[in-house]
């Protein structure tokens, strides 16, 4: 049998590559929501995940987010909460049923309160990098982020420039340091597409999962993937038969 002459010489370091170079899977974080992980398959580092819709569930995602992200990676979040909704209770609530030590979650769950859109504007555009350089986080919520560009005493030309100008500044970021990031909202007059604030951030997120609210169940949308998926809700302590292993 011939023998292959290798020579040293004749390998170049440029010949080579890491294998994380060539298998790069994605990085998500769970909602904690079967429904919404199986149709979304978690979200993704490097993308923006905009959460629209009156379903009453909107508001306990980024609670879950907050813990799953420290279940999942042991990483910080950096929650910037524009509307009142961050709630470290119903944070430690849910780490309590995960089964965590909710003193270790909550420590790693970094909350900034904004009460107008120049506030909220500031802290996007001057402070959120030096957080995240400080904190090595792994994933960035904005609460109830639409709110402040309804607000009438801002005029519409002004509140479009500035969300376009923090939208411009969190997709840098989101990029940049590889970071899973999520807004919320949780108001009607938003379905309405009130002073064309939901039209430009529909068009600059990644996917918009929206969440349609009915008596017996909510309505789960990828509105770009153009998915869907119904999440029934059930009395307290009643199980699917999935949960009893007969539906497939």
């Amino acid at each position: 049998m011939k023998k292959t002459n290798f020579s040293i010489h004749a390998i170049q370091k440029n010949d080579f590559c890491l294998a994380t170079e060539i298998l790069k899977p994605d990085i998500v974080v769970l909602s904690g929501i079967r429904e919404l992980d199986i149709l979304f398959g978690g979200f993704k580092t490097g993308e923006i995940t905009y959460i629209d819709g009156d379903s009453s569930i909107i508001s306990e995602i980024p609670n879950q987010l907050c813990v799953n992200t420290y279940r999942t990676f042991e990483k910080d979040v950096i929650y910037i909460d524009g509307g009142m909704c961050a709630d470290p209770y119903k944070i430690a609530k849910y780490a309590r049923k995960m089964e965590l030590d909710q003193r270790k979650v909550l420590e790693h769950v970094h909350i900034s309160r904004a009460f107008t859109v120049y506030q909220l504007s500031t802290v996007i555009q001057d402070m959120l990098e030096a957080t995240i350089k400080r904190y090595k986080p792994q994933t960035i919520i904005i609460g109830r982020f639409p709110v402040f560009y309804l607000d009438s005493d801002v005029s519409e030309k002004e509140a479009q420039v500035l969300l376009r100008s923090c939208l411009h500044k969190l997709r840098e970021l989101t990029v940049k340091y590889n970071l899973v990031t999520i807004f919320t909202n949780l108001d009607k007059k938003m379905m309405t597409n009130n002073r064309n604030i939901s039209s430009i951030i529909y068009k600059d997120a990644d996917e918009i999962v929206l969440m349609k609210e009915t008596e017996l169940a909510t309505r789960i949308q990828l509105v770009k993937k153009q998915k869907e998926a119904m999440l029934f809700h059930l009395p307290n302590g009643q199980l699917r038969l999935q949960e009893f292993g007969m539906v497939m």
